[in-house]
């Protein structure tokens, strides 16, 4: 089942759990992210047209 486009209730619903766990998984992961980010992606010199462009691709290859 994809979740894709659900609403924060709507996963907790799916999932049988309070709404609140959701928005913690949520921030939860956003830091983890954040982390990889400051770690990976240092001195990474991109211009914003080439990351929008990779993720159309991205988008298209998920899909």
């Amino acid at each position: 089942m994809s979740m894709k486009g659900m609403s924060i209730e709507a996963i907790a619903d799916v999932l049988e759990v309070e709404s609140a766990s959701v928005k913690r998984w949520l921030a939860r992961a956003a830091e983890q992210c954040d982390k990889v980010n400051d770690s990976m992606m240092k001195d990474v010199d991109v211009p914003k047209i080439e990351m929008d462009e990779l993720w159309v691709i991205i988008q298209k290859k998920s899909s």
